[in-house]
């Protein structure tokens, strides 16, 4: 994990955003939601793979737009 993806400004937005892929996901499987023990452990299965996904395509898009700013913090290593 990057320094930069351990900042709340960077990690806050990707983990609503793949809560709400997730929940969307699983509407749109028609999976109910019961709150019970299965459907927790198939949203987690769900939501953190979505989340380390979202993060790598924000990380590669912030090397495009700002290549300077991640060569500064790969050199702070």
């Amino acid at each position: 994990m990057s320094p930069i993806e351990r900042k709340w400004w960077f990690a806050m937005p990707v983990m609503f955003l793949a809560m709400g892929a997730t929940l969307w996901l699983l509407d749109c499987a028609q999976v109910p939601r019961t709150f019970s023990l299965a459907w927790i452990n198939i949203f987690s299965l769900c939501c953190v793979p979505l989340q380390r996904s979202l993060s790598f395509l924000l990380w590669i898009l912030l090397l495009w737009l700002a290549p300077g700013l991640a060569v500064k913090k790969l050199a702070q290593r």
